[in-house]
């Protein structure tokens, strides 16, 4: 039809010039109450209609946001009188429109009040919804079209006009419902699909739903799978629409292997990997092969995002991706951490690249054992890169994690070895962009893998390699107190009041600082009751079997105490942990402490790393030292200091030596006895003296408080 849009045209301005002449109109009645004539006369079978309008108005009046504005409250009875004067002195409506449209104006007052209630409007919109709901009225009387309406109102405005149920016969209907949709989806993106489930067999005629839907599969397809999946009005919209990528997930969500496939949508959907290729791989014996696709995949897709092109699976990739890595490679290599064989308990990852081994230690970082990365992972990816430099591994994974690879090295002591194995060039590169972007990250994490990752690098060029990165960006708070720290560290020095202070508080740890009410030092040791733990609790005894110290043995705990008074040591015995003994001490003697309110001042972690969160979970707020002997327990100096954030914090970047917990904890308690602070310096420098051997090289991966640098600076930026 040549004319079609001139004819829409046309009757689409004279709908609008409708609309303008009856908000007009609406206007200018609003502002008086002075009517033009009196209400006419009521049929008796509509007056209840009026009773009912007229209690329902006095409630909406008497809402403290009505009776409070004066304004609102002489427009609203204005408006309220007028719709009713205009129902009953229409001569063009029969008996039951007016009937209808008095029983929308009740409703209307019914739901600006639940809405008023509830905050969803504010007092001033009350006179906005009777305009709309007014003009509206008018239209749908004439048999126009009132969806322009819906359009131009906001979602509450829209959603209180709809809920009156007086235009469910206008032509606009439908779309004036399915606009009301489309405004809310747009207003809450991320609630697309449950405003949309909401909707229920509606949405099968919802002229947005096709594209919301589709934009909602590039934005969040596993949500869409979950839907797709449902027995639903929703989940059929979503098979019935033909969009290749709706059309893939819509196919996956009815498969019973669906969630196996799902990972590799992106390639499914765009047709660079076949279903035919991942079938085979989804059997229990081939879950190895399933995962060197995972990974390889991932790998893909990261080269794909940094040419700006969408991974819409990318989350379901990861999210199968490290469970994995846990389930298949680190709860069994961490689970044979007792066994001395290595080629027992690290064969499982023998045939895997160097690709696949680097996404096991960042995907699995929060999990993997200090010797699971020492002695297994680390130096068998370094082995399998053979002629290839640790560069170029990073450039193979287009540097994905590689932030969290380089703290994880940090936190092991093995970055300096790292980055020894690559082209000086390349390595200074990758360390600038280490610290690239860190006061853009949604957390300081970042900041304090830096930090870390300072403290442990002893190549002076490496350091001040960071040290001028962090200075272009010095103008900024968080880079201005990282090279404040790094450097008074570096030089030993205090560049300014605020890392003068910060370093004074962690050179020493006074001795007043550590007393309870009673004038004493109380120190708790956990221990656990695997292989190791009797041995260790031994060894403790009999390092304080000596003059000057008494013990007191218990069923489930020992204390052991300086003849003088000052110092209170108190562990829990280490029975088996199989049967959970190990806890029920503990529990023995935490209830024995909280019973004579007896606080622990200093906490000391005797067991393997794994039992370490354990431990930090018994950390009262008010502890001024914690001591995580543990296997990379400087991993957990943010958990520690959530528990005690003043506490000064000591632990091992690599796997720690039960000689050196020991010693140190002697070292420390000899100190208290004899009434001295504690100076970490002095101390750092008896402990090298007195340790000797590969206890005294081991000592070297324990950070003292006044190098710490990570935990300095979260301790800073915290109170900023």
């Amino acid at each position: 039809m040549k004319n079609k849009g001139n004819i829409l045209k046309a009757a689409y301005l004279q709908i609008t010039l409708l609309l303008c002449a009856v908000l007009c109109s609406l206007s200018l009645a609003a502002q008086t109450k002075d009517t033009s004539a009196t209400m006419p006369p009521i049929p008796t079978i509509r007056q209840l209609s009026h009773d009912y309008i007229i209690e329902n108005e006095k409630a909406l009046i008497g809402h403290p946001s009505i009776a409070q504005n004066a304004s609102v409250r002489s427009r609203l009875q204005s408006a309220v009188f007028e719709n009713r004067k205009w129902i009953e002195s229409n001569t063009a409506l029969g008996d039951n429109e007016k009937f209808k449209w008095l029983r929308g104006t009740n409703n209307l007052l019914i739901e600006v009040l639940a809405a008023l209630k509830l905050n969803k409007i504010k007092s001033e919109e009350v006179i906005t919804c009777f305009r709309a709901f007014t003009a509206a009225m008018y239209m749908s009387a004439k048999g126009l079209n009132m969806s322009a309406i819906i359009e131009n109102e906001n979602i509450a405005v829209g959603t209180i006009l709809l809920a009156t149920g007086s235009f469910t016969d206008n032509i606009g209907y439908a779309a004036a419902r399915d606009m009301l949709v489309l405004k809310k989806c747009q207003n809450n993106p991320v609630q697309i699909l449950q405003i949309l489930d909401n909707q229920g067999i509606e949405i099968s005629g919802n002229r947005y739903a096709d594209s919301l839907l589709i934009a909602a599969a590039f934005n969040n397809a596993e949500m869409v799978y979950n839907y797709a999946a449902a027995p639903s009005a929703l989940g059929k919209k979503i098979q019935s629409i033909n969009h290749p990528l709706v059309r893939w997930i819509g196919r996956l969500a009815y498969m019973k292997t669906g969630r196996y496939y799902f990972p590799f949508l992106d390639e499914l959907y765009t047709g660079t990997l076949s279903i035919d290729t991942v079938t085979p791989l989804i059997p229990e014996d081939q879950t190895q092969n399933y995962f060197k696709l995972l990974v390889d995949t991932r790998i893909k897709q990261v080269q794909r995002k940094k040419e700006g092109k969408i991974a819409v699976s990318e989350a379901a990739l990861l999210t199968k991706l490290k469970s994995l890595v846990m389930e298949l490679y680190i709860n069994d290599i961490n689970g044979l951490h007792q066994t001395e064989a290595a080629p027992i308990r690290f064969k499982k990852i023998n045939n895997l690249t160097p690709q696949e081994l680097y996404y096991i230690a960042v995907l699995g970082a929060n999990e993997l054992y200090t010797s699971s990365f020492v002695s297994g992972i680390y130096p068998l990816m370094i082995k399998k890169l053979g002629t290839q430099n640790t560069s170029e591994l990073i450039a193979q994974v287009h540097q994905d994690y590689f932030k969290k690879f380089i703290a994880i090295a940090a936190n092991y002591n093995t970055l300096q070895n790292f980055l020894s194995h690559m082209p000086t060039q390349a390595s200074n590169d990758l360390m600038r962009s280490f610290v690239r972007d860190l006061d853009n990250a949604p957390t300081i994490e970042d900041a304090v893998d830096v930090a870390d990752a300072f403290s442990s690098i002893t190549d002076t060029s490496i350091q001040n390699l960071l040290l001028t990165e962090i200075r272009k960006n010095k103008q900024r708070t968080l880079y201005a107190l990282l090279n404040d720290l790094c450097t008074a560290v570096l030089n030993d020095n205090q560049t300014n009041a605020s890392s003068h202070e910060l370093l004074n508080g962690v050179n020493i740890l006074g001795i007043n600082s550590l007393k309870t009410s009673q004038e004493q030092i109380v120190i708790r040791q956990y221990f656990y009751g695997d292989k190791d733990g009797p041995q260790i609790f031994n060894a403790f005894l009999n390092s304080f079997n000596k003059p000057g110290w008494k013990t007191n043995k218990q069923k489930y705990w020992t204390s052991v105490s300086s003849t003088n008074g000052r110092i209170c040591i108190y562990a829990n015995t280490p029975l088996d942990e199989k049967e959970e003994l190990d806890l029920k001490a503990q529990d023995s003697l935490t209830a024995f402490l909280t019973a004579g309110q007896i606080t622990p001042s200093i906490i000391v972690h005797r067991g393997h790393s794994y039992y370490a969160n354990h431990t930090i979970a018994g950390i009262d707020s008010t502890a001024k030292l914690v001591l995580l002997g543990s296997c990379g327990g400087y991993q957990k100096l943010a958990a520690v200091l959530n528990r005690a954030p003043e506490t000064q914090v000591i632990a091992s970047k690599q796997i720690g030596k039960g000689v050196i917990n020991a010693a140190l904890l002697s070292q420390i308690a000899e100190t208290l006895e004899k009434g001295k602070d504690l100076k970490w310096r002095d101390i750092w420098k008896q402990m090298n003296e007195q340790l000797k051997g590969a206890a005294k090289t081991s000592f070297q991966d324990y950070i003292p408080p006044y190098k710490n640098i990570g935990l300095m600076l979260l301790k800073t930026y915290r109170t900023q």
